[in-house]
């Protein structure tokens, strides 16, 4: 047994004694690798006792979740351990394989009956200890209606190795094959950037939001609504942030180490600052319906595409983490608005972190400095944080 599911398991013994267990956070084995970003409100209904499998329902959405882990040493591939695994089940539907982040899975849209017939996807993948896959099936009744982008989107968030954690979701990856490059010019603090993006990006980066957005019109009137919120923009931020990586480098290459030559010392926020004055540049532009994000996906806002401020906050955020400054979004109901915020020691007005740090902010829809904020949005409490591993 993992120290994941030692740990977990004997929580349980005490927690199922008292009440179910909601999830809020991520789940993370960190010794086969692998996480999940499940929706909120999840609740274990059942385990194993070598804590290998766990069968998780939801109070609200008749969808269920099942979490196993399987050694499989004869197994030609992770589409064979996956239909070993339905066909226990009695499950039918066509098994694929296809590479997600260079490493070969196994996918399944299948159907079965139990006390009810029963329809979902269902997906497996190698864990870094050897022979051994991680199998995720995630359904629910075929006469209740509406649960497909929440299964989705449940399957979507696992991740086998820290190192592909901010790329593409395994769904996603396998729907949005990659269809070539496309050249992509950038104008920031006047220098013409060239970069590239895949031509499928914009439309994948679109149908992400489009799932999350539908997930999180869900939990509108659900008491974790902030976590909701919360995870709407990581689910984002990490399809968003795989596909802006070439970009983030192209960027980072044309501008940084001639900053970092002429003011060392001031490098960081220099170039923090040439980003926070190109988005500042971007048009504005919201979704006119009321049923769909009004975010603007990344590929679609560095095209010249209209944006809000979500939008350009998580895009400085993708651009300095990538150079390793810790750099996060504020978001507020309240204020109906968005700020990206940075770990970058400067003059200004800056929010602490839940790490005790004090972070810079940066306004992305007026043309300010970093470290300056309106005061009518000065109250600290009115801002929820939102933070991207």
């Amino acid at each position: 047994m993992t120290r994941f599911c030692k740990k977990l398991f004997y929580f349980l013994l005490i927690i199922f004694a008292i009440t179910s267990y909601s999830f809020s956070e991520q789940i993370t084995d960190r010794d086969f690798g692998f996480s999940l970003d499940i929706p909120e409100g999840f609740e274990i209904a059942d385990y194993t006792e070598d804590g290998m499998s766990y069968v998780f329902s939801h109070p609200n959405i008749p969808v269920t979740l099942v979490m196993k882990l399987t050694e499989e040493k004869n197994a030609k591939s992770a589409a064979e351990v996956l239909n070993i695994n339905l066909k226990k089940l009695n499950a039918s539907g066509e098994t694929d394989s296809f590479k997600w982040n260079g490493t070969v899975c196994g996918i399944s849209n299948f159907f079965m009956s139990l006390d009810d017939n029963y329809s979902g996807w269902a997906v497996s993948a190698p864990v870094k200890i050897q022979d051994y896959y991680v199998i995720l099936l995630c359904y629910a009744p075929e006469s209740k209606k509406g649960c497909d982008q929440f299964i989705i989107s449940t399957i979507n968030s696992l991740s086998i190795n820290n190192e592909y954690l901010n790329t593409p979701g395994i769904i996603t990856s396998y729907a949005f094959p990659s269809e070539g490059s496309e050249s992509v010019l950038l104008k920031i603090g006047g220098k013409e950037i060239k970069t590239s993006l895949d031509k499928s990006d914009e439309e994948a980066a679109k149908f992400v939001i489009d799932l999350e957005y539908s997930v999180l019109n869900l939990y509108a009137n659900h008491k974790m609504w902030k976590e909701a919120w919360q995870r709407y923009y990581r689910m984002i931020y990490r399809d968003n942030a795989g596909r802006l990586q070439q970009t983030a480098k192209n960027i980072y290459d044309s501008i940084y180490p001639e900053l970092k030559k002429s003011k060392p010392q001031d490098a960081d926020i220099k170039y923090a600052q040439a980003l926070l004055s190109w988005v500042q540049t971007f048009g504005y532009e919201r979704a006119q319906s009321k049923i769909e994000s009004d975010f603007t996906s990344l590929p679609a806002s560095i095209k010249g595409k209209g944006s809000d401020c979500d939008s350009r906050s998580m895009l400085v955020s993708v651009l300095l983490n990538y150079t390793g400054i810790d750099t996060a979004m504020l978001i507020s109901r309240e204020y109906s608005h968005a700020v990206v915020v940075t770990d970058i020691p400067a003059p200004g007005q800056t929010f602490t972190m839940e790490n005790g740090r004090e972070y810079l902010f940066g306004e992305t829809t007026a043309r300010v400095t970093w470290g300056m904020l309106a005061q009518d949005q000065a109250d600290r409490t009115k801002w929820i944080p939102v933070t991207f591993d």
